[in-house]
């Protein structure tokens, strides 16, 4: 078997002209050998992605835990005004700012009048949070790298 980590290795500030941060990380691969140890196959250069304002903005959107709720249910298929409240437990005026804020992010549309679905962005980000949710409850000590 393979296995593989990433390394943010530094997070620059947002850029106020481009409305981006930047984020350097460093990638590196291991495979088992015969005998069952890892080898290592070295650690790949550093790379930069740029996180884009969209992103940040459609992060930001669905870290609440009701708009996470509206997502997890929008999964399902296209769904009413109606049951997105009772999933939510919102009253209208606050459930309203909630799908507000989902669809300037981008996250989901209204199909028609009082029925929402989600986009494509929308369904990839909450599988992806919903993916990496138990990475993010593992309340461990995060090893120490002898290399550094």
């Amino acid at each position: 078997g393979c296995s593989a980590t990433v390394e943010v290795v530094e997070i620059a500030g947002a850029e106020k002209d481009e409305g981006t941060s930047s984020v350097t990380c460093r990638a590196s691969s291991a495979a088992k050998t015969k005998k069952g140890r890892k080898r290592a196959k070295g650690r790949g250069k550093p790379v930069t992605q740029r996180v884009s304002a969209v992103t940040c903005r459609a992060m930001a959107a669905v870290g609440h835990e009701v708009r996470a709720k509206l997502l997890v249910k929008l999964l399902e298929g296209p769904a009413t005004y109606k049951a997105l409240k009772r999933v939510s437990k919102q009253e209208a005026g606050p459930l309203y700012h909630h799908i507000s804020q989902l669809r300037l992010a981008g996250l989901i549309l209204p199909k028609q009048r009082d029925l929402y679905e989600l986009t494509r962005g929308g369904r990839n980000l909450i599988l992806v949070v919903m993916a990496v949710s138990p990475l993010v409850r593992d309340r461990r000590r995060r090893p120490i790298d002898a290399g550094s």
